[in-house]
């Protein structure tokens, strides 16, 4: 499963639903919103994620403003399977 590259898809298809939620409910109730807390520390986790998405992709020679924006949208579900080569090769 960890080297299907769907399941990764999948995974990264939910993070995207996550954020237009969490964005739609911040703008409509604020951040007394449960989701929009829950998204808040997810957006949080995913920047700290940045240096270890660096260190997993190095040797895939992979853009640093393509490894900073998709951790930023999609954090570890991004990063693990680039550093199995299945987004690239």
């Amino acid at each position: 499963m960890l080297n299907n590259k769907n399941f990764w898809l999948t995974l990264n298809a939910g993070a995207l639903i996550l954020h237009a939620a969490g964005v739609y409910l911040y703008v409509t109730q604020g951040f007394t919103n449960p989701i929009v807390q829950l998204w808040g520390l997810i957006v949080i986790i995913h920047i700290l994620e940045i240096p270890l998405a660096f260190l997993a992709v190095r040797e895939r020679r992979i853009l640093w403003s393509l490894t900073m924006i998709n951790t930023l949208l999609f954090g570890f579900t991004w990063w693990v399977p680039a550093r199995r080569g299945l987004y690239h090769k």
